[in-house]
């Protein structure tokens, strides 16, 4: 094994251990965020386009999907809300994969919502994963309704 190879081989082994322990830390503070705001949240001022949804792997917001952030935007700062934006994934991939997945779908509404006028300091971001699926199934139906991001309202 050359040198290079194995250079490049530690360093992506570093990588993937950091993955491991932000994602882990995030499902601690997923807990946390539940638990303390059981109650909390709610669905006012927010119809059912309050959920975006993904392709597989990705975190890229589609046109129709930046359409829906413009308008829960307009909702938001009409009615001085604030949001949690909850990634999820399906269940394909490691737990802790699919927690940095959903942690990236999360925050990528959150920039959307910055861009489009929320302030940064009424929303916060959690990833469950794979853990809270909406639809059960090994399938793409199942799947493709399990890749989301959810903006919920409090």
């Amino acid at each position: 094994m050359t040198l290079t190879t194995r250079s490049l081989l530690i360093s992506l082994s570093f990588l993937i251990a950091s993955c491991g322990s932000i994602s882990n830390e995030r499902t601690s503070d997923a807990s946390a965020v539940s638990t303390s705001a059981s109650g909390a949240y709610s669905d006012v001022g927010v119809t059912s386009s309050n959920t975006l949804y993904f392709a597989y792997d990705k975190s890229d917001v589609t046109a129709q999907g930046r359409a829906k952030i413009r308008s829960l935007a307009k909702i938001i700062n009409k009615e001085g809300l604030s949001v949690r934006i909850e990634g999820h994934c399906d269940e394909r991939g490691t737990r802790e994969y699919n927690l940095a997945l959903g942690e990236n779908r999360a925050k990528t509404v959150a920039e959307l919502l910055v861009i489009n006028g929320v302030s940064s300091s009424k929303i916060s971001t959690v990833s469950y994963g794979e853990e809270k699926p909406v639809a059960s199934g090994s399938n793409e139906n199942s799947w493709s309704q399990n890749r989301r991001a959810l903006i919920k309202t409090f």
